[in-house]
């Protein structure tokens, strides 16, 4: 039922001792299972796959916001469940699922409370948290509805900002220099809008950072949200909007 994968940092002599007290707990709370360890010569796509037409519905991470997002974007369109013992920095991910980092993600796992996600896509990739892009000369389209045309600087965030509710919108918000928009609303130098979905292109080839995982992705890019789109094991702690 549960399926382990850990991060290949975590091969590093340093975790040792916290991976052993990991697996122990796991053991205590009758939640154990098939472990395997990534490294640069197996693929994570195929052994996610493999494990699922097994029969394993729960999909443990051990790692940090780059692992999750890399487990994500593989079963997000599948019917199974994600767990996370979170270990390493870069922990923003369960932190907004309210998920403790290390042994007490254990009794986080056995209590089980699962609840359905937002993800945000851009292209054909998923996101959890957010999206930024900086530069001049970035075309904006929102919802096939209207234009923003940003010939200034511009530093913009897209944001997945209500990860539980059942809501299609995300957030833009635009930190702009230069004149605000009449159908936004602004304050001092930053301007907010929502969209269900936003096409952004430019003169010149931008990257866009994916803030989960550090991953770029150059323009043009199609971004979008799925409702409800991963059954997700969750804390009591868990965060209505992400962290800061």
């Amino acid at each position: 039922m549960y399926y382990y994968i850990y991060d290949s940092f975590l091969s590093d002599k340093k975790y040792r001792k916290l991976l052993a007290q990991i697996e122990t707990r796991l053991t205590d709370l009758g939640i154990n299972g098939k472990i395997n360890r990534l490294s640069f010569l197996k693929n994570i796509r195929d052994l996610i796959t493999d494990e699922i037409k097994n029969g394993q519905n729960t999909i443990v991470v051990l790692g940090n916001d780059s692992t999750i997002n890399k487990v994500i974007n593989i079963i997000a369109d599948l019917d199974v469940f994600l767990g996370i013992i979170p270990i390493g920095k870069e922990q923003k991910i369960s932190k907004f699922l309210g998920v403790p980092e290390g042994l007490a993600a254990c009794e986080t796992l056995s209590a089980r409370i699962i609840k359905k996600i937002n993800l945000g896509k851009i292209n054909q990739s998923y996101f959890v948290t957010s999206l930024v892009i900086a530069g001049r000369d970035i075309i904006l389209e929102c919802d096939n509805n209207f234009v923003i045309n940003l010939e200034q600087y511009n530093h913009i965030e897209i944001t997945n900002k209500h990860l539980f509710q059942p809501t299609d919108q995300l957030e833009i918000i635009i930190n702009n220099q230069a004149k605000k928009f009449f159908f936004l609303s602004a304050g001092s130098d930053i301007s907010r809008f929502k969209g269900q979905s936003l096409l952004i292109n430019s003169k010149k080839s931008i990257p866009i950072l994916v803030n989960d995982e550090k991953r770029i992705i150059k323009t043009p890019a199609q971004i979008s949200l799925k409702k409800q789109a991963l059954a997700v094991i969750v804390g009591r702690s868990r965060q209505e909007q992400p962290p800061a």
